[in-house]
């Protein structure tokens, strides 16, 4: 008895894609619902822009799949896709924050964002420390400026090499190593009052 045949790479699925082969994209959406879902998570703060963002990202990648240079890997590409997504997204949602805060929410009951947020309750003070921990890190790589947030989501949470995220933003090899860095002294520094509260 042979071996069962390896899974098709990312690119002969592309190639197959672009032969009219549609059970392709599903493949390679399965491939990706993790790991693309979850950096658009981290990038755009919550589940639904996420799964929005993802559909999206897969129709880009089907309007496009003509300009995909088959030398090249597919998932640098698609997290190139996915990047260029996420920073026109916080593009508008900048401009329209910037508007006014105090505006009526867009689709809401007319109730302003700034007394929404006011109104929020607080964590419950019995959470658990691993829980608090993760969140306070989220919450510090949110913060973090946008292209230094992509490249440190890209190494830490994707696994893409410093050679992939330089393809995926477009940006020198050197230049992401130098965000990275930056980043993760600005975590440190975020993160430094919490670690004096830990006993």
């Amino acid at each position: 008895m042979g071996q069962p045949p390896s899974p098709p790479t990312d690119e002969e699925l592309v190639v197959r894609l672009r032969a009219g082969d549609a059970p392709a994209l599903r493949l390679l959406m399965e491939r990706y619902e993790r790991s693309l879902y979850g950096y658009l998570r981290r990038l755009l703060g919550t589940e639904q822009d996420a799964e929005d963002a993802f559909q999206e990202v897969f129709l880009r990648v089907l309007r496009a799949l003509d300009r995909f240079d088959s030398q090249r890997r597919f998932r640098p590409w698609l997290y190139a896709i996915a990047t260029n997504l996420a920073r026109n997204l916080h593009r508008r949602r900048a401009t329209r924050r910037a508007l006014t805060l105090d505006a009526p929410e867009a689709g809401g009951e007319g109730e302003a964002l700034a007394a929404r947020l006011a109104a929020r309750d607080p964590e419950p003070a019995e959470a658990v420390e691993s829980a608090e921990r993760s969140r306070a890190v989220a919450a510090a790589v949110a913060a973090l400026p946008e292209k230094g947030r992509a490249a440190l989501v890209l190494y830490y949470y994707q696994g893409l090499s410093y050679e992939e995220i330089a393809q995926a933003l477009e940006i020198p090899l050197g230049t992401v190593k130098s965000r990275i860095h930056n980043a993760m002294a600005r975590l440190d520094r975020a993160l430094a009052p919490r670690r004096k509260e830990v006993p």
